[in-house]
């Protein structure tokens, strides 16, 4: 059996105000292409299909199309729910997608064995998936349990939760049949890339799962959330694809893949990463700004993004540091001081005593830009509702 797993699409990404969802619908044509190409049998989507969870009509069409693109290859395929993604949302859809082949798990049922998915492939084969879409550590850490500082054990409440899914998941599997288990989640070990490095990862980094926890019945673990490819555990043989293009700057250099995965009933998986050509490439360069216009015609032939980080002496003020960039790169999306000086920069770009929702403002600058005054709004009353709950 040929399986094809990918993961993280973030349909509808904005970086600094640049929309990527047209690379992120050709990454998504290149894969279904490669589903085709390559015979695969099943193919598993394992989270994060958008970027918001209330993606705009461009990154639903760029997603759609790949669902549609699989049905007209004849190719069925199981996804769940990420933590970017609405799981009512996707829920909405799940009757329609059924139509056309696409098994759909947007949100944890009572019942784990609801989650287990089946696929009678063309070969004869039959695919067992556990499908374990994103689950909220809020929904399995109490409100109180997080209010009490012990950070050990909201790690511990997390694993226990998440331990009873993966083994009730684990006792829907069938004896003659290829079995696996898809999620979305973090396992301990795992290398980020450095997109990850941001408030949202840095807040929810700390609910990770032991590769023991993984049932070891599952011939192949097909994961999703962490954005650099690798493989995280041998027994069970589990493994991130990655992100499908370069999201982010942290993301540089990186290149993207979707696994294909060989596997029979009984027998040990083996995964043989494809690589994917879509999408601009990102790079940072950082250079003095006496020699800026200098290093910037090194990147002329450069036809990706750039973020560009300029050291400057202390004191030196740089009124149209922008424009003089662009000049001479217009595809710049990002100009910054060296963070060595980050007393030259404005206030905007410190984050030492920011509050929370300074903190959010500037994370959703840096993702889409200017912060719409009816989620300034919503932030603000949902942080004021939460503070109220806290005991004095």
């Amino acid at each position: 059996m040929r399986v094809l797993h990918t993961a993280d699409f973030h349909a509808g990404r904005l970086l600094r105000g640049y929309d990527r969802t047209p690379e992120i619908h050709e990454a998504l044509v290149e894969i279904a292409a490669l589903a085709k190409s390559e015979r695969a049998d099943a193919v598993l989507i394992s989270g994060d299909l958008f970027d918001t969870g209330n993606p705009s009509a461009d990154a639903e069409a760029a997603v759609f199309d790949f669902f549609l693109r699989l049905r007209d290859a004849g190719i069925p395929a199981i996804a769940i729910a990420g933590n970017h993604d609405s799981p009512a949302r996707l829920g909405s859809v799940t009757g329609l997608l059924g139509w056309i082949g696409i098994q759909m798990v947007a949100q944890p049922t009572a019942n784990p064995l609801d989650m287990v998915r089946g696929i009678e492939t063309k070969s004869g084969e039959s695919l067992v998936v556990g499908a374990l879409p994103y689950l909220s550590e809020r929904r399995l850490v109490k409100a109180a349990d997080l209010l009490n500082g012990d950070v050990g054990a909201w790690r511990q409440k997390y694993r226990e939760g998440m331990g009873f899914f993966l083994r009730r998941l684990g006792e829907g599997f069938r004896a003659g049949s290829v079995n696996m288990l898809m999620a979305h989640t973090t396992i301990d070990g795992a290398v980020p890339s450095g997109s990850e490095r941001t408030i949202e990862f840095d807040l929810t980094n700390q609910y990770t799962l032991s590769g023991l926890q993984l049932p070891a019945g599952a011939q192949y673990v097909a994961l999703g959330h962490i954005h650099k490819p690798q493989t995280v555990s041998e027994a069970p043989l589990a493994a991130y694809p990655g992100s499908i293009i370069q999201l982010d700057f942290g993301e540089g250099g990186e290149k993207k893949q979707v696994n294909l995965v060989e596997v029979e009933a009984g027998r040990t998986a083996r995964i043989t990463p494809i690589p994917l050509a879509s999408g601009r490439e990102l790079r940072t360069i950082r250079t003095d700004l006496d020699t800026l216009e200098a290093r910037l015609e090194r990147e002329k032939e450069f036809t990706g993004l750039l973020r560009v980080v300029v050291r400057a002496p202390g004191g030196t003020a740089l009124p149209g540091l922008k424009d003089r960039v662009l000049r001479v790169a217009p595809n710049s999306l990002a100009v910054e001081l060296d963070a060595q000086h980050e007393e030259l920069a404005l206030p905007e770009l410190r984050r030492e005593g920011l509050s929370l929702m300074e903190l959010y403002e500037r994370y959703w600058q840096e993702r889409r830009g200017e912060l719409p005054a009816d989620l300034r709004a919503a932030f603000k009353e949902a942080d004021e509702a939460a503070r109220e709950e806290i005991p004095a």
